[in-house]
């Protein structure tokens, strides 16, 4: 069968997409700096940019240094920081509401907890915190493009709405993007997206993962292992990129997942299992051991910190840490042969000797043992990954609109 070759469009898409990869460190940039980084041609640059600013993604700021032959004055661009979005996403026990500008800074926010909150009291307080975030900033509808909303489960984001809830009060069926825009108006823009993928998309437009097909292992109070490629998220049929962590690796587990299953990936690395396998150390060696953990503190980063610095008295956990990611990861491989892992949140906290034992339980499998497996950390927080992800779904989505 004769292949067929890149449509134009695709062409375009894949042009815009690295133009703004170019973009993500520089304040003032001309069409000579992208070129520089990009070698793709002045005039695609010129026509790419001109399609950026038509949709409010980048501004004109003036002209910039002639050259040192005396030539014309280039003109200088940057990012808009006069339009803006708000992205809104659970963070440690709380929703942030947060007003982000086009040039990817955080203007102001807002939160609310979620401790036993309903459904209609979450629509409720983003309605809340958006008229708030939008009256106190005197943003306009001319220069607000919309909301971007994060939420745990199985998110259909072209229908708007939460097939099943990751939180288990708020059940089925949610049509979070109707309910809001009843509420705001019907001209208001809305996204909504699953929390890993927001992680994701922090590396939407990532030099390193450009080309290749990356999984990234989410983990704080869930566990999610998300599959892009050329910095794209897969989109499937039944919304299940990122839901990795309910792979079933111990079918015979007693304790019963969020999502209805037994011997679930994210229950056998939980907090809640590390607390169990604690409970069985002698009492006063427990304590010693956890005498300088936090309340707040998440205790699997507390003993992945205390093995980095040559600790040896959690190897049993660690071990058993080690074991449940090999697998898991083990099953990535034989299923989809990504590039590269990224670790993302709690497992970012790491140390190289603990992937080490990952590598060796992956490795047991024949078929693996002279794999080369790239396993990388991106350590930030929660709240700036979700802001970093969610900016970049804006965007990406302002170009395909």
């Amino acid at each position: 069968m004769e292949r067929i070759g890149a449509l134009p469009k695709d062409i375009k898409q894949k042009n815009d997409s690295e133009i703004l990869r170019s973009l993500a460190d520089l304040e003032v940039f001309t069409v000579q700096d992208i070129a520089n980084r990009t070698k793709i041609s002045r005039l695609t640059i010129t026509r790419a940019l001109e399609r950026f600013m038509e949709k409010g993604i980048v501004v004109q700021s003036g002209k910039g240094s002639s050259t040192s032959l005396g030539g014309k004055k280039p003109q200088e661009y940057t990012l808009n920081h006069s339009r803006y979005a708000i992205t809104i996403a659970p963070s440690k026990g709380k929703t942030l509401c947060s007003l982000m500008s086009f040039d990817g800074k955080e203007l102001d926010s807002e939160e609310f907890s979620l401790s036993g909150i309903t459904y209609q009291q979450f629509i409720d307080a983003s309605i809340r915190c958006i008229r708030s975030l939008l009256e106190k900033n005197d943003i306009g509808p001319d220069s607000f493009y919309g909301i971007l909303l994060c939420s745990g489960g199985i998110i259909d984001g072209k229908e708007g709405n939460i097939r099943i809830s990751s939180i288990p009060q708020w059940g089925k069926d949610l049509n979070v993007v109707a309910d809001i825009r009843n509420r705001l108006g019907s001209d208001v823009r809305i996204l909504i997206e699953n929390v890993s993928r927001v992680c994701s998309s922090m590396l939407r437009f990532n030099n390193e993962i450009q080309g290749k097909r990356a999984a990234l292992m989410y983990a704080d109070l869930g566990v999610s292992i998300t599959l892009m490629e050329d910095g794209r998220l897969y989109d499937t049929s039944n919304n299940l990129n990122g839901e990795m962590g309910h792979m079933c690796l111990e079918p015979s587990d007693e304790e019963v997942c969020v999502c209805g299953a037994r011997g679930c990936f994210e229950v056998l690395i939980s907090q809640k299992r590390i607390r169990s396998l604690l409970s069985k150390m002698p009492a006063q060696k427990r304590k010693e051991l956890l005498a300088d953990l936090d309340d707040q503190d998440d205790i699997r980063i507390h003993i992945l910190e205390k093995e980095k610095q040559g600790d040896r008295d959690f190897e049993e956990i660690i071990d058993h840490l080690a074991k449940y990611i090999g697998l898991a990861f083990r099953n990535v491989c034989l299923t989809v042969d990504p590039d590269m892992f990224i670790m993302q949140g709690v497992f970012s906290h790491a140390s190289d000797r603990f992937f080490d034992k990952v590598k060796k339980v992956m490795r047991e499998n024949k078929y693996l043992e002279d794999i080369n497996i790239d396993i990388r950390k991106e350590n930030r927080e929660l709240s700036d990954m979700l802001k970093k992800g969610g900016m970049n779904i804006i965007l990406s989505n302002v170009l395909e609109d």
